[in-house]
Order: C-alpha cells, then structure tokens, then sequence
C-alpha cells in the first residue's frame, strides 16, 4: 500500500500527464523548479498545501483528487487550445478556468443539495 505522499505524488504525475504538461512547463506555471516537481511526484518531498492547491488548479481536479487515500477517479476538467509554444500566461489563464469551472461546479452541487 503507498504512503500518502506516494499517493499524491503519483496522482500529481498521472494529473500531469494528462494534461500534456512537461514537468519543466508544470513547474514553471507554478513558480517552482523541475526537480522539485519531480520530488513532489516521486513522494520523496512533502507538498505544502498551497503548492498542492496550484498544482490541482492547473491540472483540473479538486484537492479531494489527490488528498484521499480512497478516492476513485475524478474526472478532469478539460481546456482545449491550440499553441505552438505554451507561455506561463497561457497556463496562468488555463488554471484560472479550469478553477473556475471546478467552483461553478461546485456551487451547483451545493445548489442541487438545498432543493
């Protein structure tokens, strides 16, 4: 059974992956250098919750995603575009919506709840 840390860690890289982010471009839209990208997805570093938080912003899930030890799989929110070269803006902008879709989601969830 993996430790909490190697839980988050291999999410975090799978969460990567998905999104077609290399870890140089993951790490960089999060002010962060590769290697330690790379220790957070190997579970050899603890993540700061702040940290966690942008990292699952960019790649489109909840914290939930990567917290729980029995979570299943979540589906991802997706942003679509075309671009030859990726700038740390155009991340910036991607996590920005994909935040923003996971909290109009949320919100509907809670509204379904109270009818």
């Amino acid at each position: 059974m993996m430790t909490l840390l190697e839980t988050i860690g291999h999410r975090l890289r799978i969460a990567r992956q998905t999104s077609g982010l290399t870890q140089d471009q993951a790490a960089s839209a999060v002010g962060i250098h590769r290697v330690q990208l790379s220790l957070y997805e190997s579970g050899k570093r603890e993540i700061d919750i702040t940290m966690l938080a942008r990292l699952a912003a960019l790649y489109g899930y909840t914290m939930d995603h990567f917290l729980r030890q029995d979570a299943g799989e979540e589906e991802q929110v997706n942003i679509a575009f075309r671009a030859e070269d990726v700038t740390e803006e155009d991340l910036t902008l991607v996590e920005w919506a994909k935040n923003f879709v996971l909290a109009a989601s949320e919100l509907e969830r809670i509204l379904e709840r109270t009818e």
